[in-house]
C-alpha cells in the first residue's frame, strides 16, 4: 500500500509568494527552473519537495496554467531522473 503524502499550499500575499510542499517539511534547496519559478530539492536524495513562486499575481494572464488540482486529490508525484 502507498503511503500518502500531504500536500501544503501557500500564498504570501505581502510578499506575493506562492510555496507548495510535498510531504513532510526537509532540509531542501531552491533551483530557479523559469523565471520567478523555483524547485525544492532535498539535501543528500535531489528529491522534489516543492516549489515556490514569486510574483505571483503579476502572472494574473497565466494562473489557469499554473495549477490544476481536483479535489478530493490523489496524486502521485515522482522526480524523473
Amino acid at each position: 500500500m502507498e503511503s500518502k503524502k500531504n500536500i501544503e499550499i501557500v500564498y504570501d500575499e505581502e510578499a506575493d509568494i506562492l510555496e507548495i510542499f510535498l510531504g513532510e517539511p526537509t532540509a531542501c534547496y531552491f533551483n530557479e527552473i523559469e523565471d520567478d519559478i523555483f524547485e525544492g530539492r532535498e539535501e543528500g536524495t535531489n528529491k522534489l519537495v516543492g516549489f515556490k513562486i514569486f510574483n505571483l499575481t503579476k502572472r494574473k494572464d497565466n494562473w489557469q496554467n499554473i495549477i490544476k488540482l481536483p479535489l478530493p486529490a490523489n496524486i502521485r508525484i515522482e522526480a524523473a531522473d
